[in-house]
């Protein structure tokens, strides 16, 4: 949790000065194998946040690269649906004075991820529905879930989270 109120910390001057300008959807892969039924069991969402800032310009491009594996088994199980969206948050920023590197990068992961998730879940509902498939909703994204909420999160088999730098792991069981 300590780690996260530092993120939210060193993100709070970027977020209180931004704008965003517009959320693109710059790159997809979509793929399935015949199903029989509903979804798998086990699905998996990967994130990857690619922060850049322009000074010059007075913009901060944020790149999620979203990734959802579903699998009948467990992670050593044959992929079944795969899919892959790269967004681009575009935010103006009308100063850079007195922001870090580290603020920039915070907000990036905790901002711009945020700002993303609702494009990300649209994204995955109306794909998979495409493609022959039930309707899958995506949780909603907690980026302050503590490590307990997660733990009864799991024992109540609803999703949990795991963090790793610069990437999100989202596991959904079904």
């Amino acid at each position: 949790m300590k780690k996260t109120a530092s993120k939210i910390d060193l993100a709070t001057p970027v977020s209180q000065r931004v704008e965003l300008d517009n959320i693109l959807l710059m790159e997809t892969v979509a793929r399935r194998k015949p199903l029989r039924g509903g979804l798998p069991a086990h699905i998996s969402i990967n994130v990857n946040v690619q922060t850049n800032a322009d000074k010059k310009q007075g913009v901060i491009q944020v790149r999620p690269h979203f990734v959802l594996v579903a699998r009948f088994d467990d992670e050593s199980g044959d992929e079944l649906l795969r899919i892959e969206a790269v967004f681009l948050l575009h935010y103006r920023l009308p100063s850079f004075e007195g922001l870090r590197k580290p603020n920039i990068m915070a907000f990036g992961e905790m901002n711009g991820l945020y700002n993303a998730w609702p494009y990300w879940r649209e994204f995955v509902q109306a794909t998979t529905v495409r493609m022959g498939l039930p309707a899958l909703t995506i949780p909603v994204y907690r980026p302050l879930a503590t490590k307990a909420s997660r733990k009864k999160d799991s024992a109540s088999r609803t999703p949990r989270s795991k963090r790793t730098k610069r990437k999100r792991v989202v596991s959904v069981a079904r």
